[in-house]
């Protein structure tokens, strides 16, 4: 299973890998977007301006997030389906921030054996057979 994605640069030093993914939480309730696929990062991360219905009801109370450069910020934790392309995880770990870009993290990176291709532009994120050890 794969999913395939592109490069773009989002004001960085560097153009960031993104691919598009389905994020849901059941039937009416999917949103679309191009997420940037971070390794650092332990949760998902999605902007709260992409949901357009209400979330409160759907998370667990508030917690503390630290963020990469050190600060601290409160977070709902949700636990949503995510598609990309081929590939869909369920209950996912994520968590909703104001104003910040969207990000598939470890809690969806970690599930699958994966391996991220990133050349010429192009993004390939694929499932991989993890050979048997005999015991």
């Amino acid at each position: 299973m794969e999913a395939r994605g592109f490069y773009a640069d989002r004001g960085g030093l560097a153009a960031a890998p993104l691919v598009r993914i389905g994020v849901g939480f059941g039937r009416g309730s999917v949103v679309g977007t191009a997420a940037l696929i971070d390794t650092g990062a332990d949760v998902c991360v999605f902007p709260s301006t992409l949901f357009r219905f209400p979330l409160r009801e759907k998370g667990e109370p508030d917690l503390m997030v630290e963020m990469a450069d050190g600060s601290r910020i409160a977070a709902r934790v949700l636990y949503p389906s995510i598609t990309a392309g081929e590939i869909r995880e369920r209950e996912v770990a994520s968590v909703v921030l104001p104003n910040t870009v969207p990000i598939l993290g470890r809690s969806f990176l970690n599930r699958l054996a994966l391996r991220l291709t990133a050349a010429r532009n192009f993004v390939r994120l694929a499932t991989v057979a993890i050979p048997r050890t005999r015991e």
